[in-house]
């Protein structure tokens, strides 16, 4: 009789958790009061405004969502973080001015905890490699019609060992790495903050493409090892 009654005080208890799982965010945006729910047993989103379903959104698995001005043009957007094995894995729903909807940014996924840079149109994510972390990849991106595109690469290999070490930075033309310079791993350890110094430098670094016109690689890491390079063809402080 007593295994009967924990049995069922468990299961009360568990589906209690489980409900629990729901989740829900609310904002008001552009006048309009939006609230997003998800619940436990759907691999989607909806979102209501004034009572009605305005968006069903394809997301399952949710760890979180909540409203921000992600790209900070004033209106507030819908973030969502999975539950995965990859820190800030994320999904992005910009508010649609037109529309008076949410869209979804295509390949956002593909950059893991991603960051505005200081107050520029761009972004950089920071991705672990492997290695308790000592391999890291961080891709500077911007988002475009509602998809993000990266533009920057820098791989920091550190794992001692491995068959090549060192700090890589690339351009990145459609799906190839084009690299620009490679460093020794040692070199950012005389940062104050490490490899960290990629979210607390902020500048802006201009490099010629293809087509002549100058493209912007914000990325700070990039920035700090080329201007102690001396090999700064520019350098304009944000």
């Amino acid at each position: 009789m007593k295994a009967i009654l924990i049995t069922a005080f468990l299961l009360v208890y568990s589906s209690f958790l489980f409900a629990q799982k729901d989740k829900i965010a609310t904002a008001s945006v552009g006048g309009v009061r939006y609230k997003a729910i998800f619940k436990n047993n759907d691999d989607f989103v909806i979102i209501k405004a004034k009572g009605k379903v305005i968006n069903r959104l394809n997301a399952g698995g949710i760890w979180k969502m909540k409203f921000i001005d992600f790209d900070r043009d004033g209106y507030k957007d819908l973030l969502i973080e999975y539950f995965s094995n990859t820190p800030g894995d994320n999904a992005l729903f910009l508010y649609n001015k037109s529309m008076r909807n949410f869209t979804e940014v295509k390949n956002f996924g593909s950059f893991a905890a991603a960051t505005r840079l200081g107050n520029t149109n761009l972004y950089y994510s920071y991705e672990r490699a492997g290695c308790a972390d000592m391999n890291w990849n961080s891709d500077l991106f911007k988002i475009n019609n509602y998809k993000a595109i990266a533009i920057g690469h820098i791989a920091g290999l550190g794992c001692e060992g491995d068959k090549e070490v060192g700090v890589f930075i690339s351009k990145v033309k459609g799906e190839k790495l084009l690299p620009i310079k490679s460093y020794p791993i040692g070199v950012i350890k005389k940062y104050k903050s490490y490899k960290w110094v990629l979210l607390n430098t902020i500048g802006r670094l201009t490099i010629k493409n293809s087509c002549s016109s100058p493209v912007y690689f914000f990325n700070p890491l990039a920035l700090s090892l080329l201007k102690n390079s001396g090999e700064m063809p520019r350098y304009e402080a944000i």
